[in-house]
């Protein structure tokens, strides 16, 4: 799988052409996913993102936007 590099063809650390939290791609949520940015029901075979949600206590969770509610400038 092939590295994302830089405008002068340096390999960057880490980062990769699939990196989920780069928000690239759609996908679909399970069934009673709700969107933590407007708490309505993302319905079933509705598109929408995958990301991770930061908890205060606890490890991040997964998580599911509508595509029109991803956060801007959200590459996490």
């Amino acid at each position: 799988m092939p590295k994302a590099t830089t405008r002068l063809g340096r390999v960057r650390q880490g980062t990769l052409d699939t990196d989920a939290r780069q928000w690239e791609y759609t996908t679909y949520a399970p069934a009673g996913e709700t969107c933590p940015a407007c708490g309505r029901l993302i319905k079933s075979l509705e598109s929408c993102r995958r990301g991770m949600l930061a908890r205060r206590d606890s490890s991040p969770v997964v998580a599911y936007w509508h595509t029109a509610c991803v956060p801007k400038g959200a590459g996490q």
